[in-house]
C-alpha cells in the first residue's frame, strides 16, 4: 500500500466526531474566556470625567484596579520619592507595559481560536466525505450509493458549520476586547503625559480650577 493509501486509512479510521468533540470543548473555553474578560473589562471602566480628573490630579471615584488609576499613583509615588524624571518616566512605561499585558489576557487565544476554527471543522468536512466515497465502494445498489452519499456530506458539513459557528463569537468578541484595551492604554497614557508634565515640568493649568 502507497503512502496515500496509509493516510486515507489512517483519516478514516479516526473519524469526525473527535473533531466535533474538540470543536466543542474550544467552544466553551472560549464561552469561558469571553464572560471572564467582559467582567474583567466592565469593572475597570473609567469614565471620561473620571480621566479628566486623574489627569489633572483631583479626586476621582475610580476603581483602585483600573490602569489609568494605578498610572496616576505611580507617577505621584516616583515624584513624592525624588526619583529623576527619566527614570520615572521609564518606570510608567513598565508599569504601561504591564498593565497592558494583564488587559490582553486571554485574547490571543481568541485570536487563535477565530482563525483556526473554520479549519479545523473544514477538516472534519473533508475526512467525513472522504469515509462516505469509501463506504460507496461496498454498496452495489445506485439508489442506495446515492442516498448514502448525500446522508454523509450532510454529516460531514455539520463539521464546517460548527467551526464557523465557534470562530465568529471569538472573532467578535476579540475585537471589542481590542478596542477596550486600546482605549484604556490611550487613556492611561494620557493620564501619564500630563501628570509627568506637571510633576517634573511645572507646566501652569496643571490643576483643574
Amino acid at each position: 500500500m502507497n503512502f496515500a493509501g496509509l493516510l486515507q486509512d489512517f483519516f478514516i479510521g479516526i473519524g469526525v466526531d473527535w473533531i466535533l468533540w474538540l470543536l466543542v470543548g474550544l467552544s466553551v473555553a472560549s464561552i469561558a474566556v469571553i464572560i471572564e474578560r467582559w467582567i474583567f473589562y466592565a469593572r475597570r471602566r473609567v469614565r471620561p470625567d473620571a480621566v479628566h480628573a486623574l489627569a489633572h490630579g483631583k479626586p476621582a471615584k475610580v476603581c483602585q484596579d483600573c490602569m489609568e488609576n494605578l498610572v496616576a499613583k505611580l507617577i505621584v509615588e516616583v515624584h513624592e520619592a525624588g526619583v529623576g524624571r527619566e527614570d520615572a518616566e521609564n518606570a510608567v512605561e513598565s508599569e504601561l507595559r504591564k498593565q497592558k499585558n494583564r488587559y490582553e489576557q486571554g485574547l490571543t487565544f481568541l485570536a487563535t481560536l477565530g482563525n483556526n476554527a473554520p479549519f479545523i471543522g473544514l477538516l472534519g468536512t473533508v475526512i467525513g466525505i472522504m469515509a462516505a466515497f469509501f463506504r460507496l465502494s461496498d454498496i452495489a445498489e445506485n439508489t442506495e450509493k446515492n442516498a448514502l452519499l448525500m446522508q454523509s456530506i450532510s454529516e460531514a458539513l455539520i463539521a464546517t458549520a460548527i467551526g464557523l459557528v465557534v470562530a465568529l463569537p471569538a472573532v467578535m468578541f476579540y475585537n471589542v476586547f481590542r478596542k477596550r484595551v486600546n482605549a484604556a492604554v490611550e487613556q492611561a497614557r494620557e493620564i501619564s503625559t500630563h501628570r509627568m508634565r506637571c510633576a517634573y515640568g511645572g507646566e501652569d493649568g496643571c490643576e483643574e480650577k
